[in-house]
């Protein structure tokens, strides 16, 4: 089996319905998958560069795990990106640390999917805003895989009906098989 290391994006998992249950279903269902909470493990947002590279170098399938903010990665995601992922370890010349490894961009969205199409109010999917992710992964020689995308995500428990709830951890449970499925096919 392929050891596979999985990155926690969400800014404040403890307050998360879809992402919360998405990792607990991997963590369940991977017992040997690495699963990094980054708001757990750096609430001051000081990363621990040479432990994180570590994790990524012993790992062979990487996974970012994230809701989707503002078209984009969550802010703590993205400073994990800049801070980790540097010059001459992970690209450059010199940088191919990561060389050959696979990885997986897995988002949750609350707006449903009707609006990620281009005659939607978003007029882009989902996957259209993720081009930079593929770039970045493509420049540390990493190998994308398709994105992992669930759409209407979205629960408030002080507005949400509890039926919502429900419906978003079952798409919650459905999006962590898909990643265990498209894992279990490297």
């Amino acid at each position: 089996m392929k050891k596979v290391l999985i990155i926690s994006g969400h800014p404040d998992l403890k307050n998360s319905t879809a992402n919360k249950k998405i990792l607990e279903v991997l963590a369940e269902k991977l017992p040997d998958a690495k699963i990094e909470k980054l708001d757990e493990l750096y609430p001051d947002y000081k990363f621990d560069v040479a432990q994180e590279q570590k994790s990524l170098e012993e790992a062979d399938v990487i996974v970012f795990q994230f809701p989707f903010h503002w078209y984009d990665v969550p802010g703590i995601l993205k400073l994990y990106i800049d801070k980790i992922f540097l010059h001459g370890w992970s690209y450059g010349s010199k940088g191919k640390a990561l060389e050959g490894k696979t990885i997986i961009f897995s988002t949750t969205t609350g707006a449903p999917s009707d609006l990620y199409r281009s005659g939607g109010e978003f007029k882009h999917e989902v996957k259209e805003f993720m081009y930079n992710l593929r770039r970045f992964a493509i420049l540390c020689c990493m190998t994308p895989l398709e994105p992992i995308i669930s759409c209407g995500m979205m629960y408030v428990p002080e507005v949400s009906p509890k039926e919502q709830k429900d419906l978003v951890i079952a798409k919650a449970e459905s999006h962590a098989q898909r990643i265990i499925k498209t894992i279990e096919s490297l």
